[in-house]
């Protein structure tokens, strides 16, 4: 549970982005004290059954000196990586490499599922077909609600739902995408410990296929 202290930061932080939603180091520091335990809870389900991430012994990093992006431009728009590469490219993104937080993610391993989560942020955009405008970010977090369940997620979801899809008068993304995207999460595989780096070549259709993730309809996206 957060401290009084915590507690205060995050009413603060969700404030300031309240008024500018780009302030990503806020929305970090309310995801790193509202979802440990979250992160945490995900890790020990899996170890009860028996098995240990492979991911946390590996600890692979998804930047510039680990994934020839030359290579992931070379590879049709249809796999997986083509896919990710030019949803980086088209949209201008750069890749996440910050540390998660020691001062709030005590647990070493929790806190390299946070980072990897962070990381592979804009492939999970890829696989449920949905762009970084503001309301599109706000369908992946109701996917992502499904999925993970996600204190911060939840958060985003209220909150955005006001801001980019009513006050923006999307209807159909109203009425029909949020509980698509939320139901897909819910019938979704785990996906913060797969190896994607292992699947670049793979059709992104038998990528979605493989860990049953259903992408938003493009209707609902854009209504």
């Amino acid at each position: 549970m957060p401290t009084p202290r915590e507690a205060w930061l995050v009413l603060g932080a969700t404030a300031r982005v309240l008024r500018d939603s780009n302030r990503i180091t806020d929305i970090h520091l309310v995801a790193d004290i509202t979802s440990r335990e979250r992160f945490a809870a995900l890790l020990r389900k899996q170890r009860a059954g028996g098995k240990e991430p492979e991911i946390l012994a590996a600890r692979p990093e998804i930047d510039d000196t680990t994934v020839d992006f030359a290579a992931l431009r070379q590879l049709p728009e249809t796999t997986l990586g083509g896919a990710y590469v030019r949803h980086l490219d088209r949209n201008a993104l750069s890749i996440y490499t910050a540390a998660t937080s020691r001062t709030f993610v005590h647990d070493a391993d929790v806190r390299y599922l946070i980072h990897r989560y962070r990381q592979t942020h804009d492939i999970w955009h890829v696989l449920v077909g949905v762009g970084t405008k503001g309301h599109e970010e706000v369908l992946l977090h109701a996917f992502t609600l499904g999925l993970m369940g996600l204190p911060v997620s939840a958060m985003i979801v209220a909150l955005g739902t006001v801001k980019h899809i009513v006050l923006e008068r999307r209807w159909r993304a109203l009425r029909h995408g949020l509980r698509e995207a939320f139901v897909n999460g819910r019938a979704a595989a785990p996906l913060v410990t797969v190896r994607w780096e292992n699947l670049w070549d793979r059709p992104l259709d038998s990528v979605r296929e493989q860990f049953a993730i259903r992408p938003c309809n493009p209707a609902f996206v854009s209504g």
